[in-house]
């Protein structure tokens, strides 16, 4: 029996140690934070990395120098897995679509559990429930230590420059999303955005479908799917053409598996969205406010911006800089920004990107927020959706946007008074 080393001790790490002991497996653990990895890899045969390691970590390098088996807590579990799986990928929009169609399949099937690289990690998922529909949201982080996963059906979202800190290039982020559907069948399916070349691409044997094709699209406000309308736009919670295609991706999943079209019309019209995702959080003397902390790349920022109306947004923006290119926005902010308030490492980099628009730099969120409520006017939209990580300044996007969310309430107390 193989003996394992699991180096990343966060959720999934934990989780990932807890299967393997339930198995019967010898496991050593530890992390960066407290520990030499050098020492146990003389004692195992398989290495399961925690998804924040990157291919550049000495311990990736020197377990495969060493011949060892390198896998993630993903591809672990899955050797574990005795039920059927729906891969989600994508830059942006992955937690939304994974919820969506978890929903969408848990009011149809009984046994329907959600996690991956969202919530529950996949092996806690198998620990308690290894014959279920698992709706997994898959990173490439995750996709590229696969080896045997093959989804029955799954979805890529759409493809834009990101986690290039992570990924040694661009083609290995590419790549490492390829990766997810590489042992898919002819009987499984994938489905697709049909505006992107590299998504329209994604190697697969599965039947294909293409969101924006033929057989699932968005016409006159309306979506369908394989020749039936399935629900009215103007139905819809959350807010966002992108968001609109997020459920109709949801739907065809769904469809797919056999869901009825009332149940996907009723998920899509009740979906109120998941915080920090362009969280609207109310209307302040004239002002509405949006939380999109979850925004960490440009792409995110401008499917934000492509909602919003020309010449209203003040922008708060800023964080840390991911190697990412911002000057491509630059046409799109000068239509729709009235003001840019940017924070964190790359507001520098950000402010010389949008050549001609009003930016204003400062040194935290709690400035920027009290400043743009300073400039904001009756009929503006304040728009905080920061196209970066977030670690520079908070631990994560979510402790970023409940601090945001925590000032616009202090601003709207005081107000009050």
């Amino acid at each position: 029996m193989p003996k394992f080393l699991v180096w990343g001790l966060g959720v999934s790490g934990r989780a990932a140690v807890e299967l393997l002991k339930s198995k019967g497996h010898e496991v050593y653990a530890g992390d960066d934070k407290e520990g030499d990895f050098r020492e146990f890899l003389p004692l195992v045969d398989r290495v399961v990395l925690s998804p924040g390691i990157p291919p550049s970590h000495p311990l990736w390098k020197e377990s495969l120098r060493l011949g060892l088996d390198v896998i993630g807590e993903l591809e672990l579990a899955w050797e574990f897995f005795e039920g059927r799986a729906i891969a989600i990928t994508g830059t942006d929009g992955k937690s939304t679509t994974t919820r969506l169609t978890y929903l969408m399949l848990s009011r149809y099937f009984e046994n329907v559990e959600e996690g991956g690289n969202i919530g529950i990690p996949f092996s806690e998922i198998v620990l308690k429930n290894p014959k279920c529909l698992a709706v997994l949201e898959v990173s490439s982080f995750q996709g590229k230590t696969l080896k045997t996963f093959r989804p029955v059906g799954g979805a890529f979202l759409n493809f834009s420059t990101d986690h290039l800190d992570w990924h040694p290039s661009l083609e290995d982020y590419l790549q490492s999303k390829y990766n997810i559907f590489a042992r898919q069948k002819e009987e499984d399916f994938l489905v697709l955005n049909a505006f992107q070349k590299e998504v329209r691409e994604t190697p697969s044997r599965a039947r294909k479908i293409f969101v924006g094709g033929k057989e699932a699209h968005i016409k006159d406000k309306r979506a369908y799917i394989l020749g039936e309308e399935v629900f009215n736009l103007d139905c819809m919670q959350v807010f966002g053409i992108h968001n609109a295609y997020n459920a109709l991706t949801a739907g065809v999943i769904a469809r797919m598996l056999g869901v009825p079209k009332e149940v996907i019309r009723e998920v899509a019209c009740t979906f109120r969205g998941l915080p920090h995702r362009l969280e609207y959080l109310g209307e302040f003397n004239g002002v509405k406010v949006y939380n999109d902390s979850k925004s960490t790349t440009p792409n995110a920022l401008s499917s934000a911006l492509e909602s919003m109306p020309d010449g209203k947004v003040i922008l708060i923006a800023g964080g840390k800089d991911k190697g990412l290119d911002f000057e491509s926005l630059s046409s799109l902010v000068r239509r729709k920004v009235r003001v840019c308030l940017l924070i964190g490492e790359a507001r520098e980099k950000i402010a010389n990107a949008w050549e001609g628009v009003d930016c204003h730099l400062f040194s935290s969120l709690e400035d920027a927020v009290g400043r743009a409520f300073e400039l904001a006017r009756r009929g503006d939209v304040l728009l905080f959706s920061p196209a970066c990580a977030s670690f520079d300044m908070f631990r994560d996007y979510k402790e970023r946007g409940e601090r945001f969310k925590a000032l616009v309430e202090e601003h709207h107390a005081t107000y009050k008074d």
